[in-house]
């Protein structure tokens, strides 16, 4: 299987820019779970300044940042979790903290613009040991209004065998992988951020966390928002130029 980057970098020249911003109109349903097949190119939206709109994710290559938008799932101290993040209504939302507005093919392509590259190393079965060397990332998670808005490491958001994570935390681009037949792994799970390991997820936990033990990770709702809660995440690159 070829990583997801080598494959998308050839069809970098026919996505779609679409200026002014505030007429651009992205396809509906991006986001649901599917055979895995690339139904809609991306639409990519340069807002100048090194700044582009893929979706609803906002790609600053100068930072090296992306942000995007989501929700977080139902949860209680007991629900198992496996992922931070999926995409709309993806297969292993059952499994993760959290949902963002965005597919698989949108999330991979932005983060091939803010300069990552998972030709390094990708999981090679669910709950690999091994700690993965793709290119570096931070993720933190932002909620609320105001002054009472809050910003936390997304390993914060976490327990594992019910011991608070410490931040920072380190995760990897690894691009996920795409199937002898073309489809993407990371768009037929749903899977955009994972914790514990897995081919399917495009970033993953620098050692994982709970590898082989199901149920040792939960969400810390000391912490988290409750589900339902609007969030927003946020991803840097931190590989150096």
């Amino acid at each position: 299987m070829k990583t997801f980057r080598t494959i998308l970098l050839l069809g970098l020249v026919s996505f779609s820019v679409i200026l002014p911003a505030q007429d651009a109109a992205f396809p509906s349903g991006m986001g649901e779970p599917n055979d895995g097949m690339m139904k809609h190119k991306p639409l990519a939206q340069d807002l100048g300044g090194g700044r582009y709109r893929i979706g609803s994710i906002m790609v600053d290559k100068n930072r090296k940042t992306l942000t995007l938008q989501g929700k977080m799932l139902p949860s209680d101290a007991n629900k198992a979790i496996e992922f931070l993040a999926t995409m709309q209504k993806g297969f292993k939302s059952y499994e993760s903290v959290m949902t963002l507005d965005v597919n698989a093919f949108e999330f991979n392509l932005a983060c091939i613009l803010i300069g990552l590259d998972g030709a390094k190393t990708a999981p090679r079965f669910h709950f690999d040991p091994n700690p993965l060397q793709g290119d570096p990332v931070s993720i933190s998670v932002s909620w609320g209004e105001g002054a009472a808005r809050k910003t936390v490491d997304a390993v914060e958001l976490l327990k594992v065998d019910g011991k608070k994570q410490k931040a920072p935390s380190l995760w990897n681009y690894t691009g996920s992988m795409f199937e002898p037949n073309g489809a993407y792994l990371a768009q037929m799970d749903g899977v955009l951020i994972g914790i514990i390991h897995d081919p399917a997820s495009i970033i993953d936990h620098n050692t994982g966390l709970g590898l082989g033990n199901w149920g040792a990770i939960t969400v810390d709702t000391e912490v988290a928002p409750k589900g339902g809660e609007k969030v927003t995440l946020t991803l840097k690159n931190m590989e150096s130029p």
